[in-house]
């Protein structure tokens, strides 16, 4: 009998070995580049089958077992790192059976008729490696997509968490997002500009008081100064007004001035002259410099109260633009002024791409005076009651070189692995960043520690992510479709401020999982396969069972009953639009 045979991959050759001495010969294959433990080949084992009785016969003992126990699956896509765990649990591929009878040719009609009847047994688990379900399936397949979760691309995140307010909750859910705008609506775009425009005043105020606070007062401006000190009073001015409509002051009267687009373009030009090229203001007799000092210190004060998202603006106003269908970073690009963004906008609209702008951190946490990135996988196992996971080891990501504002070259600015592979081999600059530019977490940990941080992780970053992640999930769970049997594993990007606040950057539905890049991953991706397995099957048939570094970080009690796979909602709203105000804040940012 030979019912607990597995098949396993060793020395690039399929072979046969007991379930029971599973576990001891791949323990030896990673130590030896050949297995020594007399197991046989089965291309070879097959050729000793003279009798075709005999071919058959084993043929379909594999698979008539792998049908009664329902362990047949099939991978859509290139994914090897999911074959052995699946195979240390007795399941079975398709695409295995079908190797074997290319190994034996003269199997008769009959035996082959018998074995292509089994395999059109529908699979019990499919994995999808690209990003939609192409084949419909059994509701009883186990598969590792849900439809309808319209959270992973650039445009529709864009879009679910602009109502974020709502999905907040001490403790639970708090999403800190860098507004976004999706650039391809006509609308969108004027609110960018409206935002450019008042981000720049607040940078102006800024750079005023950091110049003040490290050089002395005298230091903003000379009488050699290019930039008339009418510059900063336009700032100040534009910014108190924002002030008086977000306070509802301007309710019973206009209390703000008309200003022109060429106000704000001459504007513009002597921001750029000052943060970009590093001119001061011109020295103006009978201006008190002090006085200005306390001015700018108050309405920066005052305006963090209506922009929360201040703290993320730095100085120079940088914005990421990135392409809404496209991955792995390709199309990312960092711009700092407001016509070099239109233009770019205007091309992607003659082209048909859709681009999203977003708000670039200016304040990272650096490492080694190096910006980095935290990937955390998470898995969701149901939608309605929406059922989340986290994984308790994450993949730090650096960038090649020193962060700077002076140079937005990608090997400084994007920390994703496809796009620094192209220069793990030129010379770093910090000999003290990993050669591969990856960290798990206990060498992040370990790092926090030697930096007087050492609680940092488990008091405000963990929790950080966690609630990032509840929310987002909470503000896409409406489209969600709940569908039994699904599940899927996420890899959400997270940046660190240098306050160690958390931000979420993006959420991506196929994350890079094979092949490894680095030794770190080598050892981290077939971990978080084989935990996924344990959350996802083993689990079916004992709760109990270790679920590996998966935590349940939430188990909704009172679903929200939306997009549930067969029923449907007849409810809708209709109205029209209010146009905002051009001096109207746009979005609370």
């Amino acid at each position: 009998m030979i019912t607990n045979v597995e098949p396993v991959q060793t020395a690039n050759v399929e072979i046969l070995c007991n379930r029971d001495d599973l576990d001891e010969l791949l323990e030896e294959d990673e130590k030896e580049n050949e297995n020594t433990y007399g197991r046989i080949i089965l291309r070879e084992y097959l050729r000793l089958l003279t009798n075709k009785e005999a071919k058959i016969n084993f043929i379909l003992k594999v698979l008539q077992k792998a049908v009664n126990e329902h362990k047949i699956f099939v991978i859509y896509g290139t994914f090897p790192v999911l074959r052995k765990p699946l195979g240390r649990r007795g399941w079975i591929e398709k695409r295995f059976i079908r190797k074997m009878l290319s190994m034996s040719p003269e199997i008769s009609e009959a035996g082959l008729e018998t074995i292509e009847k089994l395999l059109r047994h529908p699979a019990n688990f499919i994995w999808y490696t690209n990003k939609r379900v192409a084949v419909r399936t059994d509701e009883r397949t186990v598969i590792n997509k849900f439809t309808g979760c319209y959270f992973t691309s650039k445009v529709d995140m864009c879009n679910n968490l602009e109502n974020i307010s709502w999905f907040y909750e001490d403790g639970v859910s708090n999403i800190q997002f860098p507004r976004c705008y999706n650039v391809y609506q006509t609308s969108q775009i004027d609110e960018f500009v409206q935002d450019f425009y008042i981000t720049a005043s607040m940078g102006l105020l800024k750079w005023f008081l950091f110049v003040a606070s490290v050089a002395g007062s005298n230091a903003v401006w000379s009488p050699n100064g290019t930039v008339p000190i009418r510059a900063f009073l336009f700032a100040l001015e534009r910014c108190a007004e924002y002030i008086s409509i977000c306070s509802h002051e301007d309710i019973d009267g206009q209390i703000y001035k008309d200003v022109t687009i060429s106000d704000w373009n001459e504007f513009l030009s002597w921001y750029e002259q000052i943060l970009q090229r590093r001119e001061v203001l011109e020295k103006k007799e009978g201006i008190q410099i002090e006085e200005l000092l306390r001015f700018a210190a108050k309405t920066v004060q005052e305006m963090a109260q209506y922009r929360p998202q201040s703290r993320i603006d730095g100085m120079r106003n940088v914005w990421i633009l990135k392409p809404g269908d496209k991955s792995l970073g390709r199309g990312i690009i960092l711009k700092d002024t407001l016509h070099d963004i239109l233009n770019k906008i205007h091309q992607a609209t003659k082209e048909c791409m859709q681009y999203v702008v977003q708000k670039y951190i200016e304040r990272p946490l650096l490492v080694h005076k190096t910006k980095v990135d935290v990937r955390q996988w998470f898995l969701i196992t149901s939608t309605q009651p929406l059922i989340v996971w986290m994984y308790r080891d994450v993949l730090i990501r650096f960038a090649s070189r020193d962060f700077t504002l002076d140079n937005f070259h990608e090997s400084i600015h994007l920390c994703n692995t496809t796009v620094q592979m192209k220069y793990r081999k030129t010379l770093r600059q910090n000999a003290q960043i990993p050669s591969e530019l990856h960290w798990n977490l206990q060498k992040f940990k370990e790092y926090l520690r030697a930096t007087d941080r050492e609680l940092a992780w488990e008091r405000l970053i963990k929790p950080g992510i966690k609630q990032n992640l509840i929310g987002a999930l909470l503000a896409s769970q409406e489209n969600m479709v709940n569908r039994k049997n699904s599940f899927q594993l996420y890899g959400a990007d997270f940046l660190i401020m240098d306050d160690l606040s958390v931000w979420l950057i993006e959420i991506n539905t196929n994350p890079r999982l094979h092949p490894p890049s680095s030794s770190v991953t080598d050892k981290l991706y077939p971990e978080v396969i084989e935990d996924t397995i344990k959350v996802v099957l083993d689990r079916r048939k004992n709760k109990k069972t270790i679920r590996g570094k998966f935590e349940c970080i939430f188990k909704q009690r009172n679903p929200f009953y939306g997009n549930v796979l067969g029923k449907g909602v007849s409810l809708g709203i209709r109205g029209k639009a209010i146009q905002p105000s051009s001096h109207s804040p746009q979005r609370k940012s």
